[in-house]
Parts: C-alpha cells; sequence; structure tokens
C-alpha cells in the first residue's frame, strides 16, 4: 500500500488521461439500440437465415398503419388523404415502397391489359365499393368488410446503418402520419414498433436508474457516515468504474440495450459493498493514538485479499454468462465483470488518495459497536439452538424446491413495455378495428419438377391458407399465389375460384403480373431461387406460443405442401420463438459454470477442500430463494431473469469469503472456534448487514423502472438478497458448527 500511495499522484494523471481519451465512447455508449446484432450471435444460423431472407425481399421490419373511423373511412376527406400521405411516404429516402388504398391500382379488362388507380380525384365512396366488390383479394387486403378501417403497409429500405436510424425513421413516417390523421384515428404496428418503444424505454430507465442509484448511495452513505470526504471516495469509485466501463463498451461499437442498461445500478450497489469494507475497517482500526495516515494504509492492506477474491468470484459470475448463446447476455457478462474490477481498482487508488484524508467519525464507530454486540447476541442465541433453525432452513428449502417444477422459460416482447405504453395502446387498436396483424413469413421452395405457378403448387397453397385460417389466432394470410387469385378475378371474375387447376390461366395471369406489377410480384417471388413467400397474420404471441403456432403450420403445410414443395419458417419470428431454448441453455449453462467458477476461486483462496465446499453451498440457498419464488409467483425466465441465478451466486458469496478469511485469522492465532465466530461476526458483521441493506434497497428501487425487464431484474434479485443474508446469518453459522466443532 504504501508503493501505491507514492505513486498516487501520477495514478491519477493517467485516470484523467484515459477519461479523456474514452469520453467519444461514453457518447457513443449512450446511444439505445435493441436491434437484432445486439440479441444474437453473428454466426448464430437464425440470424444468417434471416439475413438470407432480407436479401431475397428486402427489409422485413414492415410499418403497419391502421386508419379507423368508426362511421366510415370512405369519405371525401379520407380518401384525398390517403393519396396524399401514400405520396409523401414514398418520397421518403428511407421508404421502399407503400401497399394501400392510396397507391392501389385496378387492372382493366382489356386486351392490351394495363391498370388505373382505384382513388382519382372526385372518386366517391359508392364507385370504391363497386370497383372492389369483384375484386375480393384486393378488398380484403385494403379495407375491412364494414370500411371502417383501412391498413398501409410501409415497408423500408435495407440501409447499412438502419438499426442506428429506425427511431429517426419512426419518428418522420409518424409525423407525416400526424398531419393527416390524429393519434386516435391512426395506429402504428410491427416488429420495428416495438423496437423503438423498448430503445425509448431504455433510454429513459437508463437516466433514471444511474441518477436513483448515485442518489440512494449519497443518501445512504451520508446518514451512516456522515463525512463529505467519504461520500466522494464511494462517489468516485462507482463513477469512475462506470464511465470507463461505458468508454469501453461505445468504444468497441457497442450501444445500450435491454440488458446493459443495467450496468449503472449494478456496479454502483456491487462498487459500495468494497468502498464499505474498507471504510469499516479503517473505522475499527481508529484509536486515540493513531493517526488517519496510518489507518487508512492499514485497513486497505487488511481488506486487499478478500476483496480481491470477491471480486474473482463476482467477476467470474458474470464472466459465466459467456457460455449463453445469446449476444445480449454476453456482452452483458463481459461488461459487467469489467465494471466491477474496475470497482476495485478505484477502490484502492482513491483510497490512497482520500481515506489518508477523512476523519473517522465516532458516533459511526458507536453505531458499528452496538451493532456488532447485537450480532454476537444473536449469534449465541442461533448456536445454542442448532435444531430449530436447522430445522425451519430446511422447511424452507422444501417450500421453494416445491415451486421450482413450475418454473418455464418464455419470452413476450410486448410484455415489457407498460400498459400505458403508446405502443401497447396501437397493438390492441390495430387488433380490434383490423384483426391479427404480427406477420409470421414462409418460404415455399417448389421441389424438383415444379414451379411455383405450377396447378399443383398453387392449388395445394391455396389448400394450405384455407386450413390456416381455420387456426385460431389466425388473422389474413397472403402470398404469390394471393397474386394469382387476385389476377384471376381480375381477369376472370367469378369464374377464378375454378381457374386455378387451369396452367394456362396461371401462365397467362403471372405474365401479367410480371409486367403490370415488377414491384409487387418480388414481394412475394424471388425469381432468382424460384422462391415463393406466404405471410400469415397472427396474434402477438410469446415465444412459447409461438413455438407451438409455428410447429401447427408446418403440419399443415406437410399435409398440404408437403408432396410438391419445402415449407420453412422465415424472417424475424423464427429468431424470437428459438429465444426459449436460448434462455433454458442460458439458465443452465451460466449456473453451472458459475457454481464451478466461483467453488474453484474460492478453493484457490481458502486453499481447504471442506472449507470452499461449505463457503459455497449455502449460497446456493438464495439461489433457490430466487428460482422457487419464480415458481411459486408464475414468473418465466426470459433474457431479463435467466441471467440472475449465476449473478447472485457471484456476489452473495462476498460477504462468505470475508466471514471465512477472519475466521481463519482468528484460528491461526489460538482462539477457540465459539471465540472465532463470535469475533468474526462482531468484525466483519456491521458491513454484512450494511451491504445487504444497501443492496436490497438498491435493486427495490429498480420496481420504479417502466420496463418489465428492469422490474423483474431488480425485485427478483433483491429477494435473492434477502435470502443470502438468511444464508449467512443462519445456514452458514450452523454449517460452520458443523465443520468446525468444539
Amino acid at each position: 500500500m504504501l508503493y501505491l500511495y507514492r505513486l498516487r499522484y501520477l495514478l491519477l494523471l493517467l485516470i484523467m488521461t484515459v477519461c479523456a481519451a474514452l469520453w467519444p465512447g461514453v457518447q457513443a455508449a449512450l446511444v439505445v439500440d435493441n436491434n437484432l446484432s445486439a440479441w444474437f450471435l453473428d454466426d448464430d444460423p437464425a440470424l444468417e437465415a434471416y439475413r438470407t431472407f432480407q436479401q431475397r425481399f428486402g427489409n422485413d421490419e414492415v410499418i403497419i398503419l391502421a386508419v379507423h373511423d368508426e362511421q366510415s373511412v370512405l369519405t371525401p376527406g379520407y380518401l384525398t388523404a390517403f393519396v396524399a400521405l401514400t405520396r409523401e411516404l414514398e418520397a421518403l429516402p428511407a421508404v421502399a415502397g407503400v401497399t394501400g388504398p392510396g397507391n392501389a391500382a385496378l387492372p382493366m379488362r382489356s386486351l392490351v391489359g394495363g391498370t388505373r388507380p382505384l382513388l382519382e380525384p372526385g372518386t366517391t365512396a359508392t364507385q370504391v365499393r363497386q370497383a372492389l366488390q369483384p375484386l375480393p383479394t384486393l378488398r380484403q387486403s385494403l379495407f375491412t368488410d364494414n370500411y371502417q378501417t383501412t391498413r398501409f403497409l410501409i415497408q423500408l429500405r435495407q440501409l447499412p446503418d438502419f438499426d442506428n436510424r429506425r427511431a429517426e425513421i419512426l419518428t418522420q413516417v409518424q409525423q407525416l402520419v400526424y398531419r393527416h390523421f390524429s393519434p386516435k384515428q391512426a395506429h402504428f404496428g410491427g416488429v420495428g414498433i416495438i423496437y423503438a418503444g423498448l430503445n425509448a424505454l431504455s433510454q429513459h430507465d437508463f437516466g433514471l436508474f444511474l441518477g436513483l442509484g448515485y442518489l440512494l448511495m449519497f443518501s445512504v452513505l451520508l446518514l451512516i457516515y456522515r463525512n463529505l470526504l467519504l461520500l466522494v471516495y464511494t462517489l468516485g469509485v462507482v463513477g469512475l468504474a462506470t464511465y470507463v466501463t461505458f468508454g469501453v463498451y461505445g468504444a468497441l461499437g457497442h450501444r445500450v440495450n435491454l440488458m446493459t442498461v443495467l450496468l449503472p445500478i449494478i456496479l454502483i450497489l456491487l462498487g459500495i459493498m468494497d468502498a464499505m469494507h474498507v471504510i469499516n475497517e479503517r473505522n475499527r482500526l481508529r484509536t486515540d493514538t493513531s493517526t488517519a495516515y496510518a489507518d487508512a494504509l492499514q485497513a486497505l492492506q487488511n481488506v486487499l485479499a478478500p476483496c480481491l477474491f470477491t471480486m474473482l468470484t463476482t467477476v467470474a459470475g458474470f464472466l459465466a454468462l459467456l457460455s449463453c448463446p445469446m449476444a445480449i447476455l454476453q456482452d452483458f457478462g463481459v461488461f459487467a465483470a469489467l465494471g466491477i474490477a474496475l470497482c476495485l481498482f478505484f477502490t484502492f487508488v482513491l483510497g490512497v488518495l482520500l481515506l489518508p484524508l477523512a476523519k473517522a467519525p465516532a458516533r459511526t464507530a458507536q453505531a458499528t459497536e452496538t451493532t456488532a454486540r447485537k450480532l454476537v447476541a444473536f449469534y449465541t442465541y442461533l448456536l445454542a439452538r442448532p435444531r430449530f433453525f436447522g430445522g425451519l432452513s430446511v422447511l424452507l428449502a422444501l417450500a421453494l424446491a416445491a415451486g421450482l417444477p413450475q418454473l418455464h422459460s418464455d419470452t413476450y416482447t410486448l410484455g415489457y413495455l407498460p400498459v400505458s405504453n403508446i405502443v401497447v395502446q396501437d397493438h390492441r387498436a390495430i387488433e380490434a378495428t383490423w384483426g391479427p396483424y404480427m406477420p409470421l413469413e414462409l418460404l415455399v421452395e417448389p421441389k424438383a419438377g415444379y414451379t411455383l405457378s405450377d396447378t399443383a403448387v398453387v392449388q395445394a397453397t391455396f389448400a394450405f391458407a384455407d386450413s390456416v385460417r381455420r387456426v385460431a389466432g389466425v388473422g389474413q394470410v397472403v402470398g404469390f399465389y394471393s397474386l394469382y387469385q387476385a389476377g384471376l378475378e381480375a381477369q376472370y371474375g367469378a369464374k377464378a375460384s375454378r381457374l386455378r387447376g387451369s396452367q394456362g390461366a396461371l401462365r397467362q395471369v403471372q405474365q401479367r403480373l410480371t409486367t403490370e406489377y415488377p414491384t409487387l410480384t418480388a414481394q412475394f417471388v424471388d425469381a432468382r431461387t424460384a422462391t415463393g413467400r406466404v405471410t400469415v397474420s397472427g396474434a402477438m404471441l410469446s415465444a412459447r406460443q409461438l413455438t407451438a403456432k409455428m410447429d401447427t403450420l408446418l403440419d399443415i403445410a406437410g399435409a398440404t405442401l408437403g408432396p410438391v414443395a419445402t415449407v420453412r419458417p422465415a424472417g424475424y419470428q423464427p429468431m424470437y420463438a428459438g429465444i426459449v431454448a436460448y434462455v433454458t441453455s442460458s439458465q443452465t449453462n451460466s449456473l453451472l459454470l458459475s457454481f464451478v467458477l466461483v467453488f474453484a476461486l474460492t478453493w484457490v483462496f481458502i486453499r481447504n477442500f471442506r472449507l470452499a465446499l461449505l463457503t459455497v453451498i449455502p449460497n446456493l440457498f438464495p439461489v433457490l430463494v430466487l428460482l422457487g419464488t419464480m415458481g411459486w409467483l408464475g414468473i418465466t425466465l426470459d433474457t431479463a431473469t435467466a441471467s440472475i441465478g449465476a449473478i447472485v451466486l457471484s456476489f452473495c458469496v462476498d460477504d462468505t469469503i470475508h466471514f471465512v478469511y477472519s475466521y481463519r485469522q482468528q484460528r491461526r492465532q489460538g482462539a477457540t472456534p465459539t471465540q472465532a465466530r463470535l469475533t468474526t461476526i462482531a468484525h466483519v458483521g456491521p458491513t454484512i448487514v450494511l451491504t445487504s441493506v444497501v443492496l436490497f434497497l438498491g435493486y427495490t428501487v429498480m420496481a420504479l423502472g417502466s420496463l418489465k425487464t428492469v422490474q423483474l431484474f431488480g425485485l427478483l434479485t433483491a429477494i435473492s438478497v434477502a435470502g443470502a443474508f438468511y444464508g449467512e446469518l443462519v445456514i452458514f453459522p450452523l454449517a460452520l458448527k458443523k465443520y468446525d466443532p468444539e
């Protein structure tokens, strides 16, 4: 410590230089981005398949706009607005195309073919109804049966920087729409809309928890220590660690997302633990004859070993997330580990700078002594009644274990948003006025000897669509076959359904589609690979529900299209559905790896296998508390909760390591087991109580978050901290007494 003290000003200069260099990275990191690259690894097969789909059919982030009026949308004002809005949207550089009533084209029944606009100046409601009456396929894609709702599909371009510009593009689209329709008339839906909503709330929660975290720490520390310099010390530790972490995070091209938005509160609460151990150790060493300089350096020296190893166990827990197959959890684990390591570094660097200047308040020392006496009394009472407390602990463990079979994994992205959010409100409005609208994409690849325009493939696709429409929660089904149906209706009217089996009629329609509707045709047919696209509109589902729905659709596809074509899911939804498997493996892999790493590091530190096992196993109790509570309350394992088990195990073992370190020192000095236990709890117990209280309050504060992910992460972690406190004060001393009896 003396050497570090001599280099303190050089280290301070180095820190200031690094902070200045990392400022651009901090600015870049604070741009919220929940796009797919943040969730999936680059070599993930699901992500590669999604990118292949986009190469064939363009950006599938379609903005779904539903315009609704309780009377009718076939009024002169609406019809004029539809045309004007369509032209303005098509003029936006980021918009690839618009499908809706404003630019719908009616095929002309003539020898030369051709089309004419559905809406022309002066077009009346009666004319619209009459024009669409013989074209039911076209009408169903534009209006509801009662003509109270119309739908626009706004396809966005596949831009290189689309993920970074998504919010800007959506804002431009919404501003144009709101110039023509009020928010009560116009409702937005789609995957991109949900992304934008998540990004906005992530930004909000990031600022909120950064502020609340520091406010909580400021209040608690000021209340406990009543010393401004000690407050500057702790704020400096977590503030610098957070700043440097986000500086590196942004410099490496990362942006804040649903998980990394939690980093500030995690670093604040875990960073403060080491600082409090140092401060309390310094206050314990205080005597009438000692100097602040000597006490500070001695305190730093005393806690170096346990703090170093608790940092390593916590870092190991977070790095265990590297075993998860999801990029969002891997990045969270890596940068949380970096931040925690930086917290320890700044704890000692700022410790040699500031602690020698701060006086130890007598009032705090008295409060610590009072807490120590109460803990000694409780330990004496506890160890005198091992059967009662042991039996109570077993009953608690059994009750919690009974909740484990009820635990399952699932993810419902829309459920992350509060019910009052505009994204949720618009979603409900679209489903109520238009019907299920979320797209599930399927690719139809004809088998050898067949093409998309063959009567066998077209007829089988119609059979598939008819069967799928009868599935609960399914709305419209459109695809390449719909183009043939619309073409047949335009050319042959009521005879269209009978002519599906005519190869000549289908070829004629295909030729006309290619000539007169090339853009529309390209949306459903990839000419290079002769692949057709079918879009099934359905309700917004959780990942588990979507997996079941896809299995149902593929079963129907096998029965109808199986003999002539191969059908497979594509687009965004299959990746979303796959999150269930990822979450389950993430929880299992990260927890097991965390246990192995934490145990191995504890064994290296303690150098006693039995005592290391004794140190780690009681700390599985808070993990049981976490998972059992989730099972009983029906909380699913998702991206927000899948990582908590490994994290809880890693930082809950910290206090136990401090206890064991002090206990072994007492035993080496000749103390009996009872004397060592009571002396140790008097020494480290007050800090354990304080850090547990701070952690519990800090994570409970996260319940104020807007995102469900943030709320659940905070509340479940707070419950786990309470479980860890029970394990530390009840289960561990009982186990230690068995291990080291009198």
